[in-house]
């Protein structure tokens, strides 16, 4: 089921940020469609949001409010919109969240996230140096200084944490002392987008899922290190949900582990889509006929791709499927598979840094129980060396169904 819904109430954004998958990574479609999301298109999703609950006895649902930015929309479309979510689904409980990168967030807004509320989530890229060399405004100026002085003043409206895209030339202790410096209580990490034609800034193609480049790995590694000794750590998401799936208390995300990816996007046309990112594949790839105003929600399931991303930790390609650690990694991110000459028949082009970290992160656990103990459990570390070695001879023992290969295989464009 879908318990996540992602809408994109404007369709444009104040920032021009270089790796943006929305609107520098080749897909023009945005163009056509409504600059912000109607209230009408509110009034609509929230009745249709109502019989699917219904249909399907869901009580909790999440609402993301995205974009392009969502401060470019007005004050007043967060008040009416809210309103209308809880009194359609008055017995429903909601987690509202706004992901926004900064710029122009200040006390006014915050207080009126306060109200309504609507969790705050920041965009920001570490320090000032490597903040303002991507995440920079159309004429080039960087965003940092606008968006650190949001950050601290969150801090008295409850800021619910900052979301960075990794950047390995930042050093890992100057990233975390700037988050340190800024005293929030929650950072997540994401790879960068990109995939197997169109790969993130400085990964070089020659070497992707070879054994001994794994740059990503390091870096993550070396940031792990200064954030297991810290004693006064910020969360960091991403390693917390690495280490819960490791001893069995997660079932993971997008990203990892083997969960459903029950998330949905609504453009601001009416439009009800796969999650964005996959844009990055190719021009148009998300786009379908489905639309909210003419459609039920429940129709989105019979659109091809959305089956194989909701369906993604589990429709892997034969590699993952062979892999030991597949029940943690979960094939990793769909749109990191992507190749123009295989669709998302692939691993992630961080196969062999997911392998390095997890096993890294494994290991520094088992290290950490007592001798004794380990014995009992019959606990034994793993290797990185013969987890890929394993890869490499092309073990077969497990099979990809044909039927599976072939939705996988269905977007290639060659």
């Amino acid at each position: 089921m879908i318990t996540s819904f992602v809408l994109k109430v404007a369709s444009r954004c104040n920032l021009n940020c270089s790796y943006c998958y929305m609107y520098n990574l080749g897909d023009k479609t945005y163009l056509k469609q409504p600059k912000f999301m109607s209230i009408d298109t509110i009034k609509t999703f929230a009745d249709k949001l109502s019989e699917y609950c219904t249909e399907n006895n869901l009580n909790n649902i999440q609402i993301v409010f995205h974009g392009g930015e969502p401060l470019l929309i007005s004050k007043d479309f967060y008040r009416e919109s809210i309103e209308i979510f809880t009194k359609t689904l008055p017995d429903n409980r909601f987690d509202f969240v706004i992901q926004t990168n900064g710029v122009g967030l200040d006390e006014n807004w915050y207080q009126l996230f306060n109200e309504l509320n609507i969790r705050v989530g920041i965009s920001m890229d570490g320090p000032k140096e490597y903040h303002d060399k991507y995440r920079v405004f159309h004429n080039g100026k960087g965003s940092y200084d606008e968006v650190r002085q949001a950050v601290i003043l969150g801090m008295d409206y409850g800021l619910n944490g900052i979301l960075s895209v990794i950047n390995i030339k930042i050093p890992p202790r100057e990233l975390y002392d700037e988050i340190k410096s800024l005293k929030i209580s929650g950072l997540n990490i994401l790879l960068p987008d990109g995939h197997f034609d169109q790969l993130p800034d400085g990964m070089e193609k020659e070497f992707v899922n070879t054994k001994n480049y794994t740059p990503y790995a390091d870096w993550l590694i070396e940031l792990f290190k200064i954030w297991k000794n810290d004693k006064d750590r910020v969360e960091i998401r991403f390693f917390k949900t690495l280490i819960d799936l490791i001893v069995g208390e997660d079932e993971g995300d997008q990203i990892l582990g083997k969960n459903i990816n029950g998330v949905a996007v609504l453009e601001t046309n009416g439009n009800l889509e796969v999650a964005d990112f996959i844009r990055a594949c190719y021009e148009g790839i998300t786009r379908n006929n489905i639309n909210i105003h003419t459609h039920a929600i429940g129709d989105v399931f019979s659109d091809r791709l959305f089956d194989v991303y909701i369906n993604a930790h589990a429709m892997v390609s034969q590699k993952c499927l062979n892999c030991s650690i597949y029940d943690l990694c979960g094939g990793g991110f769909l749109g990191n598979r992507y190749s123009n000459d295989r669709g998302f028949d692939n691993p992630t082009i961080y196969c062999h840094d997911m392998i390095k970290l997890i096993t890294f992160i494994q290991n520094d656990i088992i290290d950490g129980i007592p001798q004794e103990t380990r014995e009992e459990m019959e606990l034994s570390k793993v290797s990185y060396d013969d987890i890929v070695h394993e890869l490499e001879e092309e073990n077969e023992d497990i099979m990809i169904e044909s039927e599976i290969k072939e939705k996988l295989m269905y977007y290639r464009l060659v």
